[in-house]
C-alpha cells in the first residue's frame, strides 16, 4: 500500500494556473515577473500578453520568451479566440477597466483587477454583477491585506488586547515627487480622463480601513482641494519645460532633472533598466539616461507642475463612521518627504502606533508598560510585500480581495468625493446604496 501510495505521488501532475496580462505598464510587468519568477515556476503559465504598445510587446515577448501566438494587440482580437487561461491580470488604464472587464468576463476569464475597479460606482456593480452571472471570480488589487504590515495590526486588534476599537486613523504620505510625478504630470491628475485621488490613490486606505474595523459603513464626510500645484502659483522665470532655462530650478524641488535625471546619473544603465519612475517616461517601458533626458523635452513629464491641467486634490481628510460604532479618518497629502503610511488603532485598553518607514509597532496598554512589536523590513514600503502575497495567495487559492467585498471601498469613495464636492456634507450611505 505505501509503495503505491508513493508512485502515485511521484505521479501527480504539477497544476500550474494560466494567466494572461492585459496592459503591460508597470503594475503588468510587476505581475508577469511575480508569476514568472523562480519562487512559482510551478505555479503559473504566462500564455499571452496584450497591449496596444507595440513596442512593449517587444519587450514582454524577449523578457519571458514568447512566441508571436502570444502576442497581441487588443483584447478584442484575443477574445475572438477560446477561453486560453484560468486568469486574466486586467492592468490597463483606469477608464478601460470597464470595457475590458466586461470584454474578458464575457469570454470566460477570471480577473484579477488592478484598483480602481472602475470609474463610477455603477460601472464597478455592473461588473461585480457580470462575474456573478458568468460564474465567474473577480480579485481586486488591493494588495495592502496581503501585506505583513496590516495582518499584523490585524491580528492584535482581533487579540482583544485594546479592548473595544473606537477609532482607525490613517494618513497616506504620497510624498512629494510621487505626487508630481503620477497626480500632477502623470496619468491620474485630472478626474475627467481617469478618478478622483480619493479612488485612484486612496482606495487602498479605504478597502483597509473596511478590512480592519471589519463593518459597513454608515456615512462619510469629506474635504479636500488642490492647493498648490496650479498657475497661479507658477513662479516668475519658470519655463514650460524644466529643461529649457527655468530660473527656478535650484529653489525647485519639483524640478524635472532633479526628480529624474539627477537621481540616476551616478548608477550604471543595467541598474536602471526598468527602474520606477524613469520606466514610466519611456514608450517601451526600458530606462537608459540619454532616453530620459530626451523625454524632458518633449512629454508632459518634462514639463513645470504649475502649467499641467492637473484638477486632482494634493491634501484631503475624510471622516468615516461604521456600524459598528467605529470612526476612521484618512488623511491624504502630497506634502511629504518620502512616500509611507502611518496607522494609530485608538481602544479602550490601549493604543497601537504603527509607521510603514519603521520595523517596530508601539503597543501602549493603558496603565503598563510600552511595548516594541517588531515586524521584518520585507513588510514595509508602500505595499509591504503585498503585491507578492497576492501572488502567493493566488497560487494557493486563498484570495482576501473579492469584488463583494472591494465594492463597499469604492461606494466609500465615490461618497467622499461628493461629499467633498459639496464643502463637506454628510452622505449617508444607505440612501446612496439604494
Amino acid at each position: 500500500i505505501i509503495e503505491n501510495i508513493v508512485i502515485k505521488f511521484f505521479r501527480m501532475e504539477v497544476i500550474m494556473k494560466k494567466i494572461v496580462i492585459l496592459g503591460y505598464g508597470g503594475r503588468g510587468k510587476g505581475y508577469a515577473d511575480l508569476c514568472t519568477s523562480l519562487k512559482h515556476k510551478n505555479d503559473f503559465e504566462l500564455v499571452a500578453v496584450i497591449d496596444n504598445n507595440v513596442e512593449k510587446l517587444k519587450v514582454a515577448k524577449a523578457k519571458y520568451n514568447l512566441k508571436d501566438s502570444m502576442i497581441y494587440t487588443s483584447i478584442e482580437e484575443f477574445c475572438k479566440n477560446p477561453c486560453m487561461a484560468d486568469y486574466m491580470f486586467v492592468c490597463t488604464q483606469d477608464k478601460q477597466h470597464y470595457e475590458h472587464c466586461m470584454l474578458a468576463l464575457n469570454a470566460g476569464y477570471n480577473l484579477i483587477l488592478e484598483k480602481p475597479i472602475a470609474c463610477s460606482l455603477q460601472e464597478c456593480i455592473d461588473i461585480r454583477d457580470k462575474a456573478k452571472e458568468k460564474n465567474l471570480n473577480v480579485a481586486v488589487c488591493h494588495v495592502l491585506r496581503y501585506s505583513g504590515y496590516y495582518t499584523k495590526i490585524k491580528e492584535i486588534m482581533d487579540s482583544g488586547v485594546l479592548g473595544k476599537i473606537i477609532a482607525i486613523e490613517q494618513i497616506e504620505n504620497v510624498g512629494y515627487w510621487h505626487q508630481a510625478h503620477s497626480f500632477v504630470r502623470g496619468d491620474w491628475r485630472n478626474s475627467d480622463t481617469s478618478t478622483p485621488m480619493i479612488i485612484a490613490k486612496c482606495c487602498h486606505d479605504l478597502d483597509i480601513a473596511v478590512y480592519l474595523s471589519n463593518s459597513e459603513c454608515d456615512m462619510v464626510q469629506s474635504i479636500g482641494k488642490l492647493n498648490y500645484f496650479n498657475k497661479e502659483n507658477m513662479p516668475k522665470g519658470a519655463t514650460l519645460y524644466c529643461a529649457d532655462g527655468c530660473k527656478c530650478k535650484d529653489t525647485c524641488p519639483y524640478d524635472a532633472e532633479k526628480i529624474y535625471v539627477d537621481t540616476i546619473k551616478n548608477l550604471p544603465n543595467s541598474a536602471i533598466k526598468y527602474m520606477w519612475p524613469h520606466s514610466r517616461l519611456m514608450s517601451d517601458g526600458v530606462v537608459t539616461k540619454e532616453k530620459v533626458k530626451k523625454a524632458l523635452h518633449n512629454t508632459d513629464f518634462g514639463k513645470c507642475v504649475f502649467s499641467m491641467d492637473n484638477n486632482v486634490v494634493d491634501y484631503e481628510q475624510t471622516t468615516i463612521s461604521f456600524k459598528n460604532g467605529i470612526t476612521s479618518t484618512l488623511i491624504m497629502t502630497a506634502f511629504s518627504d518620502t512616500i509611507y503610511r502611518e496607522t494609530r488603532i485608538r481602544g479602550t485598553k490601549g493604543e497601537l502606533i504603527c509607521n510603514t518607514e519603521k520595523n517596530k509597532f508601539d503597543l501602549n496598554l493603558f496603565g503598563k508598560r510600552r511595548k516594541k512589536i517588531k515586524i521584518s523590513r520585507k513588510y514595509l514600503g508602500s505595499h509591504g510585500g503585498g503585491d507578492e502575497g497576492l501572488i502567493n495567495a493566488l497560487a494557493n487559492d486563498a484570495l482576501n480581495t473579492d469584488i463583494n467585498k472591494s465594492v463597499e471601498s469604492h461606494i466609500i469613495g465615490f461618497c467622499a468625493e461628493e461629499s467633498r464636492k459639496n464643502n463637506g456634507s454628510t452622505i449617508f450611505l444607505d440612501s446612496y446604496r439604494k
